[in-house]
């Protein structure tokens, strides 16, 4: 690129800016790194790329995608509904509300998810026993069942990754919640709003713009986090191509198949989570 100058007598000179040398020379390193990488990768032999075309967009494949990204939605539109109420409580100067709050974001995530799915799906049931619904003090009973047969796989997966993320998803809240300047609590109470009103329609639509990128980092922790529910039997992607894998023995294969599906998947709520933000940017 050229410029000009000029200088008191109106005489102009050139200006040539520098060539970056050095932002070409890591842009060169970086890309042969990178193509180092990927060529090895494939010419390496350990991955049989047949397999994984046979398999990659495979009817089984397909249920067990849908079995990820259902469970994963729901659990997460529910714990975000729950960690603003939580959000709520814990910024309450009602004591035991907050306390309350605090206890239950201390305990979720100070567990591991994992222990949380197997209590819900094997101790739940055995401590609720027998389901028993009618008309009380009466002979009709509707449902009389045992506890294990309602909660199947999903609805064990869902309890447990809802409520965990609550807790998650109750600090991305509240510290949206903080972010929003007391300025505009003050203003809004000096005009006679009232709190609800302050909270829903000031507080709460200005922090969930503060949020979204956090809020979106959580939902594709739970995209990753549905893989747990591999422990219970739970057909999602992971447990999809174990099954697979554990009949024909194409382990590397199936494997890189469901990293692929989850490599896109994050790409999609990416894609989401970027419209989202420019959409409604924080103020």
């Amino acid at each position: 690129m050229t410029a000009a100058t000029g200088t008191s007598e109106g005489v102009y000179f050139p200006v040539r800016a520098k060539f970056p040398w050095g932002q070409f020379i890591q842009a060169a390193v970086v890309i042969v790194i990178v193509g180092w990488v990927i060529v090895s990768f494939v010419i390496s032999g350990v991955f049989d790329f047949a397999t994984v075309a046979r398999y990659l967009f495979g009817p089984q494949i397909w249920a067990g995608l849908w079995g990820t990204v259902s469970l994963a939605t729901l659990s997460t539109a529910i714990a975000l509904v729950l960690g603003t109420l939580v959000a709520l409580m814990r910024i309450s100067n009602n004591r035991v509300l907050s306390g309350v709050a605090a206890a239950y974001v201390f305990f979720f995530r100070g567990t591991p998810m994992l222990v949380q799915l197997l209590i819900w799906f094997y101790a739940i049931p055995r401590m609720i026993g027998q389901v028993r619904i009618g008309i009380p003090f009466t002979d009709v009973v509707w449902v009389d069942q045992p506890a294990s047969i309602f909660f199947t796989p999903f609805v064990a997966g869902l309890f447990a990754l809802s409520l965990a993320e609550t807790g998650y998803m109750a600090e991305v809240v509240r510290s949206g919640i903080l972010g929003v300047d007391q300025g505009q609590r003050d203003a809004a109470t000096a005009l006679g709003l009232p709190r609800r009103k302050i909270t829903t329609q000031i507080v709460l639509v200005q922090a969930f713009r503060i949020i979204l990128p956090s809020a979106g980092n959580q939902d594709i922790m739970m995209i990753k986090n549905t893989s747990l529910a591999y422990t219970i039997g739970y057909m999602e992607l992971l447990l999809t191509v174990s099954r697979i894998y554990y009949s024909n023995f194409k382990y590397l294969e199936l494997l890189l198949v469901a990293a692929f599906w989850y490599l896109v998947l994050t790409a999609l709520i990416t894609f989401l989570q970027q419209f989202l933000e420019r959409r409604f940017p924080a103020r």
